[in-house]
């Protein structure tokens, strides 16, 4: 029986939820899974692989489906497939092997799944109305698998156990076989040849767009602090007395419910780039909050700046999508947003996980960490990106001088 273009986009929902239900249960949960296995060391470069992967994906596959494969049946590919390396990952802790094991099996997890997301927001754009103001509905259901995956390891008392990666693993697996009942969405680029089309080189020119360009730098900039969020974090309400650190990350996806909520009611009113901006000052405030709770070691402080998490999600990277494709021609949407992958996940996740790995220990002594200090250098770097965005696209009137001139829309 053939399902309905409504049931295709209530599959969507689903879809995004048990894409996003795995990595909410084992990204918060890593840092502590790995103490628990003395693996503690290879936390950084944990952290680092996914990104360094998916460099290798993102533009490849976001090519692909621009070119030659429906969006969709890639997407239920790399689910499937991607969870089994997710599942050797985690079993090879739990049997002892040596961590080095862990990291090989994620990274080639890494290197299949990271272009998930990117083809999943290329569907969503591609079948929905008015996605302005249906996207971030969409996008919330990710965020309650989010949610409900944190809750569900603290529940089973799997926040410091590598049973937390298998279980993530086997609901994986069904979303991949669900990804096959999604609406279809064909290659639209029939005409690009060459080597720099199949490999998604083509996204490169983008950048000479200046409102594009402004936006995928500050993105990126933005990204490298943002990486200490699920790396640092279930360490510091570990320390103050957490006894359930993975469902309290989960706070700030209850407030991004909220925040997507009131995207999809306002998003046609004001013009994207100003969430943008709004969403790089709660970054600040985020980081200043924690500083705080360093300085007066009070564990609700913390909680404050991890749900300041969900809004700055919203206004960054949901409406940072939006503002994306409203300045790209259909034949580039799925490379556009797998660039986006690339820099803000990839580039920015690997320098990101260093460098906080970098600071983190600089800032620690005997195993006392100065986590004011550590905060406020944080806070510094958010600003960055932030003066950055506003000079160089609120600040001076947009010249769209590449495909914006003829494809971007009003935002």
């Amino acid at each position: 029986m053939q399902m309905t273009v409504q049931q295709q986009r209530y599959m969507m929902g689903v879809v995004m939820c048990l894409m996003l239900m795995p990595p909410g249960m084992w990204v918060p949960s890593l840092p502590n899974v790995l103490a628990t296995y003395d693996a503690s060391w290879a936390l950084p470069y944990a952290t680092a692989l996914t990104p360094l992967c998916a460099l290798f994906s993102a533009l490849l596959f976001g090519a692909l489906s621009d070119r030659k494969m429906h969006a969709e049946q890639l997407l239920g590919v790399l689910g499937v497939s991607g969870a089994v390396f997710l599942w050797l990952g985690f079993s090879s802790l739990k049997w002892g092997w040596h961590p080095g094991w862990y990291l090989l099996f994620q990274g080639c997890n890494a290197l299949i799944s990271g272009p998930m997301f990117a083809l999943m927001t290329k569907v969503k754009l591609a079948n929905l109305p008015n996605a302005a103001k249906s996207f971030p509905i969409y996008s919330m259901c990710g965020t309650i698998g989010w949610m409900v995956g944190g809750w569900i390891i603290s529940s089973l008392a799997f926040d410091c156990s590598a049973n937390t990666g298998q279980l993530a693993a086997y609901i994986r697996l069904g979303m991949g076989g669900l990804c096959f009942l999604l609406p279809a969405t064909p290659p639209t680029d029939h005409q690009s040849r060459g080597w720099q089309a199949v490999l998604g080189l083509r996204a490169f020119g983008l950048l000479k767009n200046r409102e594009l360009r402004y936006f995928y730098v500050a993105s990126a900039l933005f990204a490298i602090p943002c990486v200490s969020f699920y790396m640092v974090v279930p360490m510091m309400l570990k320390e103050f007395g957490s006894l359930y650190p993975t469902a309290e990350m989960t706070i700030g996806q209850a407030l991004e419910v909220l925040a997507m909520l009131f995207l999809s009611l306002v998003a046609g009113r004001f013009r994207i780039r100003w969430f943008l901006i709004v969403g790089m000052l709660f970054g600040v405030l985020r980081f200043a909050l924690f500083a705080l709770a360093g300085e007066c070691g009070v564990l609700a402080v913390i909680w404050l700046g991890v749900a300041l998490q969900g809004p700055i999600y919203t206004f960054t990277m949901v409406a940072g999508r939006l503002f994306l494709d409203k300045r790209v021609p259909d034949t580039m949407r799925g490379q556009a947003q797998a660039l986006y992958q690339l820099l803000v996940f990839s580039v920015a996740g690997i320098i990101g996980a260093f460098f906080c790995g970098w600071l983190y220990e600089s800032q620690s002594e005997a195993g006392v960490v100065q986590w004011t200090s550590y905060w406020l250098i944080l806070a510094a770097m958010t600003l960055i990106p932030l003066a950055y965005f506003f000079i160089g696209v609120v600040g001076k009137p947009s010249r769209r001088n590449l495909v914006a001139a003829s494809f971007s829309r009003d935002d």
